[in-house]
């Protein structure tokens, strides 16, 4: 069958089963995040308010960061933890319930936000962090044990590192309540589903060491009464953790019988759960960590508005180094907007993004209407982001009258993209989706560059060629056109609502959820289907870990498996039969290979890989290069570790299994056993990362 009559098959079957079998299109297209894009998500909502004895604990989730915060009043005392950095609402609320909000604790050095410890110190309250953090700003240093009494009730300090070293786990003791503790503020140490990430410290502090450190605090952990409340500083969508549920509380019990991490496994078995499969952290994290242990300026009363400047001096601005950033939203700025702007739209996750996809030092310079510039203004110093050099005055109309070059952005309709593909004519897809949600629904077996690895668009992709990047819902891919236009691309295209749009319109995807299911995979992954610049230059492929491993056990004199990571990781662990080759030298050694030989690129999560593969394409046209989706970490996971192909070993012997408990990891990471046990996969659904 032709590729365009198997294209035609999958359709008519999609459409369907969806016709028969999927619900309306809000629920069909409907991502687990998008609950925090409204306008309500930055504003923090009141998630749990409980009083006992004459104690009160008020949960506070702010959408648009994932983030829990906590007001506790007893006897005409506040206690804030964990606080959000523009503070009014805790002030307010304890005044309401007759208190006055003397102490702040911080569960830990924070990272993901700049805290609001200094605005409440200002209004007389007294902090509170681990003796261990390093702070500079004045604070009561916590030990192992220490209490502190917020009216009639107690507070208690545990020391639980593994996120940071200076974790802390706050144990709240209510009179007579029905159990003791009734509350415990894990901050980052234990999640709703998950724990805490151990990457975040930097410095000498490796993840496995953090690793192993919360292995003995989760172990504390499970020794509080079942009943104790479970109330941590994040939900889901943090970068701060993996697996996150939505759910805002929970209890030891709950989280015993159902966090993969509070299962009874071996500390190697747990350290390598826990530094596996880890995103990137953003680079703003560093910068907040810093503020967090200084002590944030306090930006209470600050201007509403930066300034306002007109279209010349916007532009010389811009000339000068400044970063635009477009709030309005994705459809306004592809209509037109300031050439190289990015993107980053008020409705969604606004403050992280930006801190993500913009350098932290950058100057800032806005694009969008008052309201939206007060907005993100607002919510920039959330994350640190204090300075905003101006705001283009009369927007996008102001900037066309003025003559200044206006620059637009092609939208593809689902189904023009549905027609180009039958017909073989589609630009390059590119994907700009984690790793996991490309995994679970996509379009085709297409180019997976997730966004937070845009400088390496460049590295992979060729700029003049025709480039059309999706994503959900069109938040990130339109974000996608303005840092590719700062590369230097000229011919980029969105996906018109995304992947959201493309199944409403009942189009087939691939993958393993359940949509891949109801709608079948629309393009055979066949050389004829590989899409090229039209130059001879190949896109890198993605190879699952399974068909790489099948594909070594049936023919293994056919592959060779490359792994650019230094020699220490390699060593570590790496997928039998590799051979490790310094990215500077990877275009000489593939050329001296056999040319019928496959050739794939190995790195610890895919990432660097895809650089290396892109750099090898462009040096060697018409070669084709493949990239280990996931790297040795999802070949560990997905391989190795459950069993699910024989493999050569280093030795030859297709029982044999690697030593190391993890791919990649620091080299001072505990040894698994030479036949690992198969882990417990988490019982609940893996959620999609914030964002869409």
């Amino acid at each position: 069958m032709s590729r365009t009559s198997r294209f035609a098959v999958a359709l008519a079957a999609a459409a369907a089963l969806a016709a028969a079998t999927l619900p309306g299109p809000r629920a069909f297209a409907e991502d687990a995040e998008k609950a925090t894009h409204g306008d309500e998500a930055a504003t923090p909502q009141v998630t749990l308010d409980v009083e006992t004895n004459g104690v009160r604990v008020r949960q506070y989730q702010l959408g648009c960061l994932s983030q829990l915060t906590y007001l506790v009043v007893s006897g005409g005392e506040a206690a804030v933890v964990d606080p959000q950095r523009d503070v009014a609402h805790y002030v307010r609320d304890a005044k309401q319930l007759g208190a006055k909000v003397t102490h702040v604790f911080l569960t830990h050095t924070n990272a993901d936000f700049v805290a609001g410890h200094t605005e409440l110190m200002r209004a007389g309250a007294k902090a509170h962090i681990s003796a261990e953090s390093g702070s500079k700003f004045e604070h009561v240093g916590l030990v192992d044990g220490q209490k502190v009494a917020v009216g009639a009730a107690t507070v208690e300090a545990w020391a639980t590192p593994g996120h940071t070293f200076d974790s802390m786990t706050l144990l709240l003791h209510v009179p007579g309540a029905p159990v003791n503790p009734m509350y415990a503020f894990t901050g980052d140490t234990l999640f709703i589903g998950g724990i805490g990430r151990p990457d975040l410290v930097g410095g000498e502090s490796t993840p496995v060491k953090l690793a192993t450190a919360a292995f003995d605090s989760i172990t504390r952990l499970k020794t509080l009464p079942d009943a104790t409340k479970v109330l941590p500083a994040h939900g889901a969508g943090s970068l701060c953790g993996a697996h996150l549920s939505p759910d805002t509380v929970s209890t030891i019990g709950a989280e015993k019988a159902s966090n993969p991490y509070l299962e009874d496994i071996s500390r190697a078995q747990f350290v390598s759960r826990v530094v596996t499969g880890l995103p990137v952290a953003p680079a703003y994290f560093k910068f907040n960590v810093a503020m967090n242990r200084a002590g944030p300026p306090v930006v209470e009363g600050a201007p509403a508005m930066p300034p306002a400047l007109s279209p010349t001096d916007f532009r010389a601005k811009l000339a000068a180094g400044a970063w635009a950033v477009d709030l309005r939203d994705a459809k306004a700025y592809a209509a037109g907007h300031v050439e190289t702007a990015v993107n980053v739209a008020v409705r969604g996750r606004l403050d992280t993004w930006t801190g993500i996809v913009i350098p932290f030092d950058a100057r800032l310079l806005l694009v969008g209407s008052d309201a939206e510039v007060a907005e993100a203004t607002f919510r920039f110093r959330r994350i640190g982001l204090d300075t905003v050099d101006g705001h283009l005055a009369g927007g996008m109309d102001a900037w066309r009258a003025a003559g200044l070059a206006v620059r637009t952005t092609e939208l593809w309709s689902p189904e023009r993209l549905a027609t180009a593909m039958k017909a073989g004519t589609e630009p390059i897809l590119v994907d700009v989706r984690t790793e996991s949600e490309a995994a679970e629904a996509r379009i085709g077996d297409y180019a997976n560059l997730p966004l937070s690895d845009w400088p390496h668009f460049g590295q992979v992709l060729d700029p003049k060629a025709p480039v059309l990047f999706v994503c959900n819902s069109a938040y990130r891919s339109s974000m996608a056109v303005g840092l590719a236009e700062r590369l230097g691309f000229t011919n980029i295209a969105n996906l018109d609502g995304g992947l959201d749009a493309w199944l409403t319109a009942k189009l087939p995807v691939t993958g393993t959820s359940k949509l891949a299911a109801v709608c079948p995979a629309p393009v055979p992954n066949t050389p004829a289907a590989t899409p090229t610049t039209g130059a001879g230059f190949l896109l890198p492929e993605p190879t699952s870990p399974l068909a790489l491993a099948a594909g070594l056990s049936d023919q293994p004199k056919a592959w060779a498996v490359l792994d650019v990571r230094p020699q220490w990781a390699f060593d570590d662990y790496h997928v039998p039969g590799a051979v490790r080759v310094d990215p500077d030298a990877i275009v000489a050694h593939v050329r001296a290979l056999d040319p019928a030989l496959r050739v794939v690129i190995a790195d610890r999560d895919g990432t660097t890989a895809y650089a290396v593969a892109g750099l090898l394409s462009a040096a060697l046209p018409g070669r084709a290069v493949r990239v280990l989706a996931g790297g040795t970490a999802a070949f560990w996971r997905e391989v190795e570790a459950v069993g699910n192909a024989p493999l050569p070993s280093k030795s030859g012997s297709a029982d044999a299994r690697p030593a190391a408990p993890q791919p990649g990891a620091s080299p001072a990471a505990p040894a698994a056993p030479a036949a690992p046990t198969t882990p417990t996969p988490p019982t609940a659904p893996k959620k999609r990362p914030a964002g869409c």
